[in-house]
């Protein structure tokens, strides 16, 4: 079989993706996702543990790949979208101490971002903080 470049390929083999395509992926599913997105629809109800509360922007990788783990936990989560609101961002930075985004904070414990959730998860530390 020949692929789209002229080069042979296995027909049962999918085509490799370029070190960008996370953020293809994700860059469009934000786009799709968040702008359409209720308000109240990661909103806790019945929940135990502490809030999660995620500050995100529109087109960041980290933040879709943030609330597709905690998705992926049976998490619930309050969405703060800095770039609709400057006071949140000022608000953000003032909490966390960094600019980039995700913040991820759980209760009153920062977290850091998607790669710092990641290896606290890894490390064992994750799963305490959600119960409470």
């Amino acid at each position: 079989m020949r692929s789209a470049g002229g080069g042979i390929r296995s027909a049962g083999k999918a085509r490799p993706r370029g070190p960008y395509s996370l953020r293809r992926h994700a860059w469009t599913t934000a786009c799709a996702t968040s702008f359409h997105r209720s308000p109240h629809l990661n909103a806790p109800t019945d929940r135990t543990g502490p809030e999660i509360t995620l500050y995100t922007s529109a087109i960041c990788p980290y933040c879709v790949a943030a609330k597709n783990f905690l998705k992926s936990r049976g998490q619930q989560w309050k969405e703060v979208r800095i770039d609709l609101d400057p006071a949140e961002r000022a608000r953000m930075i003032e909490r966390a101490r960094r600019t980039s985004v995700p913040q991820i904070f759980i209760g009153d414990t920062h977290v850091g971002g998607y790669d710092d959730m990641i290896a606290l998860h890894r490390a064992g530390g994750l799963d305490p903080l959600l119960a409470g």
